[in-house]
């Protein structure tokens, strides 16, 4: 039990980073920037580790077909809806207030082999296409042999298409194939086997050399350990979310968990409300960047926003409909 509850916190943190991650106005400060720089470091690594070890652990006996029927389901409906929502606001508004990367017609036929609505969908497509690929290698040295040629794909210095994502999707493979691999090959039993003080040294000392090498990189500007940072991201944030999952209690875990089991939603409409608060402190003339008090205010806000504005969508309106649960990857 509580090893699924510390995938969904770290699920949680991860959507959390996700949307502070699509904040960054003109104007902003230094140390912000370097704070996104080391966040996408990590952030979407996470994300498909996690996709990868869920998939592995919950992993059914079904046929190829009405798995990958149910994935269309789950996420590519979803993706062509918002991205059609998300389009038509754009060609509505774009006209009278300021919209990041401006869309035109074509872009309702663009979705359909692009992330046209918006550059943060590409990790539907490379989820999509992930899911597409490993129920195909049936064995569990056929899925490390898959994890290995995911690695030299990973450092290999090529560019995959951009087409279906098919790019981010070769260098994203490896962390999805980590975390399916993790459950292969019994880790957590692992690591639950080893002597406590053990594990507690070694969980202790993956968050230390994190900590040690982000602040070198992003604070000392001695680049360092770069191509670390994302495993020992991935562990570090585990290493957190299983110490919530013990001891986090009440209000707060049941806070964390709503933010997890909304985490898809958030992450279709997070920019969509994000894009809306900054529209509007601009109209206000309230955006302006003049100190770094004043940006922490605004970005606490607009983040804010992009997290519980999708939440209560998804409790209002998802959950509460059988269209929007067809629609919206439910059903």
């Amino acid at each position: 039990m509580t090893r699924l509850i510390s995938f969904d916190i770290a699920k949680a943190l991860c959507i959390v980073l996700v949307v502070i991650g699509h904040y960054f106005p003109d104007g902003s400060p230094q140390w912000y920037a370097s704070l996104l720089s080391w966040i996408y470091m990590f952030h979407m690594p996470l994300f498909m580790f996690a996709s990868g070890y869920i998939y592995m652990a919950f992993n059914r006996k079904e046929s190829y077909s009405v798995f990958v029927i149910k994935k269309i389901r789950r996420l590519m409906i979803p993706y062509v809806v918002v991205s059609i929502i998300i389009v038509t606001i754009k060609m509505a508004t774009q006209s009278s207030m300021y919209v990041e990367n401006p869309v035109t017609a074509m872009s309702y036929v663009k979705i359909l082999y692009l992330p046209e609505a918006g550059y943060f969908l590409w990790f539907i497509w490379a989820l999509f296409t992930m899911f597409l690929l490993v129920p195909l290698f049936k064995t569990k040295i056929a899925r490390l042999v898959l994890f290995v040629i995911a690695i030299v794909l990973h450092y290999l210095p090529i560019e995959g298409p951009a087409i279906f994502a098919l790019r981010s999707s070769m260098h994203m493979l490896v962390y999805f194939m980590l975390g399916v691999c993790c459950v292969d090959w019994g880790l957590s039993s692992i690591m639950n086997r080893m002597n406590t003080r053990t594990y507690q040294r070694i969980c202790f000392m993956t968050v230390a050399c994190f900590a040690l090498i982000s602040v070198l990189r992003f604070c000392f500007d001695f680049f360092v350990g770069g191509r670390l940072l994302p495993w020992l991201g991935i562990a570090s944030v585990m290493v957190v979310s299983s110490f919530l999952a013990k001891y986090a209690k009440g209000r707060l875990l049941s806070l964390i968990l709503t933010v997890s089991a909304s985490n898809y939603i958030i992450y279709l409409f997070h920019t969509t409300f994000e894009g809306f608060a900054k529209a509007l402190l601009q109209k206000l003339h309230i955006c302006i960047v003049n100190g770094d008090v004043t940006f922490i205010v605004e970005a606490v806000l607009v983040i804010f926003l992009g997290v519980v504005c999708p939440i209560l969508l998804d409790v209002l309106i998802r959950r509460k409909f059988k269209v929007t649960k067809i629609l919206f990857g439910l059903k």
